[in-house]
């Protein structure tokens, strides 16, 4: 195992190091070091940029700075596709402004003991013999390597539902028609495809051999990643739109496996043309990526904060917004794209809305679909090999797969069958799916059909009349081209987990969690103790309520009537919630208790159960809430119960002991009394939290410092372990459109984590 330098710094000061290590990058001087015994380096201190949601209105957003302070080691640098040529000349142009300032953080970053990885796609042949590519192939497989690791991720839920800031489906290419011509003939002559001419990272970057690693392959940076234990990656390079955003090393992926990713905003660039919507600068479409980014993906931060001074910023631009020339011809924004809203066949009230098409031309509709290869198998459900896009309430529609028409059609009563062979896709990739109908709208959004599922393309698609040679494909592949917001990203394999809010948004008190019938994730402790935050099932948190001042919350649940109950550990209550007026009463008090801690709500909804443990004398209390409020302890000196749970049918109650490690069933007679206690399993290591049943009666339960959400048969069988990427799971509920999504509170990371099962929850 390679080991990273331990720099010594003596009796200096952090901020005297980082001046006198800037010197040295800047004079070519060589890095400071003492004499004395090794020490642990200073922490990077960085200032990350954010944007939340501060109210109902999901346009609405407010600029939040977070100081956060990284043990070097425990940092890495991605640089993301810096080759040596690009077919756009003026990328290549503002690439050789950004070169010296990226060196220079990289060169600083180094110093301190910071991982790098350069990430130049496409271009390994030219590093085959090089040390830090040897480096790369030779770190051991990650056992924690996320699903789909070494794909392209086109979206993550929270950007779905997202207006996608930019139209980059023609490349992006703001070049001179001319001098583009010239520039593809130079290209040509020097031996290079003028379409994908990069060959290896651009040298004005320098590869330290000795520390630093090479690939652009997903699986491969993430065993880096885990050999090196890294927590923290920021990304910088080109082109933020695309690559920096989609690859599988990149922003999106990074987020949703769980590291703390930032994107350093000013050493990077877009590829976006100003003649496309929204006609703004080329810079000032930057921004606008560097804000969606912000508000969807993952907090930013700048070089200067590093090396000094102000943040890069590129000739000719400025921080104000620059509109695009009024004299632009208007042929050149005529290929506007227009989103529309599909609803699934049997929710949908009225069909979209007729387009006026000019004579002569017909209206298309578009989105990027992930087609996994688990949708192809040999079931007689479609014909062998076959996937089918069927479209409701049409004959005659034209379906199209990345540029070819798919011809193999069945016309049935009431919807229109495609057969698309799985030769037409690219398979774990994106594809741009396209659909022309006869009458310019469509009902209902269409669905697909495979040996797995059906898939519904309810949501946000793309819609333009005009020809189909202009309008049928993009110049690049859909998942360059395609906004974030119309992709269509098929449902993770089960026990999957993925990010589902961002890192910090809630305290170290997140706790709950409780879904509502929208699917809606509510939790307590947002942003600050004492509060609940709303997550939307996309990952979007905000603030829902303040809890009455000196209260603090815990678990939650919710009733029938969709008002939610809080244990209020603190005032020793259980609140009751309505979240349609936000009203907060107190349904249940007494000052008997240690702290209502987490909560249980029997089938009919009727009575609630709550534990009560003691932490400083490591013993605990069962209480029973009935629906007037009445409070009743039912049971009494146990060990620190924690997590509490009913069984599908109503008999049982299940309660577990955090520091003593067991898992107790009670039998419930018909006033809510428990019998017949009965110890079901006991654990060796490792604590509990919260409890849920499905509706077979299989418990899931959180394991405090382990990190991970066991699934456990009524009789003590453990079925499943799934890590939840933190060690420290507090609590869990289930939810989704079919309740089969368990969305896991973690301290660690103050966030929500979710994945998959195959049963659904008993809520």
């Amino acid at each position: 195992m390679l080991k990273k330098p331990i720099l010594a710094f003596g009796p200096l000061s952090v901020h005297l190091f980082a001046a006198l290590t800037l010197a040295s990058i800047l004079f070519q001087a060589p890095p400071v070091f003492s004499e004395e015994p090794a020490l642990t380096p200073p922490p990077l201190e960085v200032s990350l940029q954010l944007q939340r949601q501060t109210s109902s209105d999901p346009t609405k957003f407010s600029v939040l700075n977070r100081k956060e302070k990284w043990v070097p080691a425990e940092t890495a640098i991605i640089v993301c596709d810096v080759w040596d040529y690009h077919h756009s000349p003026n990328a290549v142009a503002r690439l050789q402004q950004l070169l010296p300032r990226l060196d220079a953080v990289l060169k600083f970053a180094r110093v301190q003991g910071v991982t790098i990885i350069h990430a130049p796609s496409d271009c390994m042949d030219a590093y085959q013999d090089h040390p830090a590519r040897r480096r790369a192939i030779a770190a051991p497989h990650a056992k924690d390597q996320p699903v789909d690791i070494g794909s392209w991720c086109s979206a993550i839920p929270a950007e779905e539902k997202a207006t996608y800031p930019i139209d980059q489906s023609d490349g992006g290419e703001d070049d001179d028609r001319s001098l583009h011509a010239e520039w593809a003939k130079k290209l040509t002559e020097m031996g290079r495809n003028p379409n994908m001419p990069w060959q290896k990272q651009n040298s004005g970057i320098t590869i330290d051999s000795q520390k630093d690693y090479l690939s652009d392959r997903g699986d491969e940076v993430w065993n880096i990643l885990t050999l090196e234990k890294i927590k923290n990656v920021v990304l910088t390079g080109v082109h933020t739109n695309m690559c920096v955003l989609g690859r599988p090393f990149g922003l999106r992926q990074m987020a949703r496996n769980g590291k703390n990713v930032v994107l350093m905003r000013d050493m990077t660039d877009t590829m976006y043309n100003p003649a496309r919507w929204p006609y703004v600068s080329h810079f000032e479409g930057t921004r606008r990526v560097v804000s969606h980014i912000e508000r969807f993906v993952c907090p930013t931060m700048t070089s200067d904060q590093w090396l000094g001074g102000a943040p890069f910023l590129f000739e000719g631009d400025s921080a104000i917004s620059q509109k695009f020339s009024s004299a632009t011809p208007k042929t050149q924004r005529l290929n506007h794209w227009q989103l529309v809203k599909l609803q699934d066949a049997t929710t949908s009230s009225s069909a979209t809305q007729n387009v006026d098409t000019p004579q002569g031309k017909s209206t298309f509709f578009r989105c990027v679909v992930r087609i996994p290869e688990r949708w192809f198998g040999a079931s007689q459900k479609l014909i062998e090999s076959n996937i089918g896009i069927r479209i409701h309430h049409q004959k005659g529609a034209r379906v199209w797969i990345n540029g070819v028409e798919q011809k193999n059609r069945m016309n049935q009563r009431d919807s229109q069958l495609h057969l698309v062979p799985r030769s037409a896709v690219t398979v774990d990739d994106a594809n741009l799916l396209v659909i022309q109908t006869l009458d310019n709208q469509i009902p209902a959004a269409p669905q697909i059909e495979n040996e797995i599922e059906t898939f519904s393309l309810a949501g946000t698609w793309q819609k333009n009349s005009g020809t189909e040679v202009d309008l049928v494909q993009m110049p690049l592949p859909a998942k360059f081209g395609g906004s974030s917001n119309i992709v269509f990203n098929a449902p993770d394999p089960l026990w999957t987990p993925r990010v589902l809010t961002r890192t910090h948004d809630f305290t170290n008190g997140i706790e709950g969690p409780a879904c509502d019938e929208s699917g809606n994730v509510f939790a307590v402790n947002f942003a600050k103790q004492g509060t609940i935050g709303k997550v939307t099932p996309g990952g979007m948190a905000s603030l829902f309520v303040e809890l009455p001042e000196g209260s603090i919350g815990n678990g939650i649940r919710f009733a029938p009537d969709g008002t939610f109950f809080v244990a209020d550990y603190k005032k020793h209550n259980i609140l009751r919630v309505d979240p349609r007026s936000k009203k907060i009463t107190v349904h249940a008090h007494h000052p008997g208790m240690n702290q209502p801690n987490d909560l249980a709500l029997s089938p009919d909804g009727k009575t609630l159960y709550a534990s009560d443990p003691n932490w400083k004398e490591e013993t605990g209390n069962l209480w029973r809430i009935d629906e007037d409020g009445t409070v009743t302890r039912i049971a009494k000196n146990m060990g620190t119960t924690n997590g509490i749970e009913v069984s599908p049918d109503g008999k049982t109650l299940y309660v577990n002991e955090s520091k003593q490690r067991n898992v107790w069933a009670f039998d419930l007679n018909s006033d809510g009394n428990p019998s017949n206690k009965r110890l079901i399993r006991h654990f060796d290591d490792h604590g509990f939290d919260g409890m849920r049943c499905d509706i077979e009666g299989n418990l899931y339960i959180t394991r405090h410092g382990k990190g991970t959400v066991i699934k456990m048969t009524p009789n003590g069988e453990i079925l499943r372990e799934v890590s939840v990427l933190g060690k420290r799971p507090s609590n869990l509920c289930f939810g989704g459109r079919d309740r089969r999504t368990v969305y896991v509170t973690e301290v660690d990371s103050q966030r929500l984590i979710q994945f998959r099962v195959d049963q659904p929850g008993r809520e």
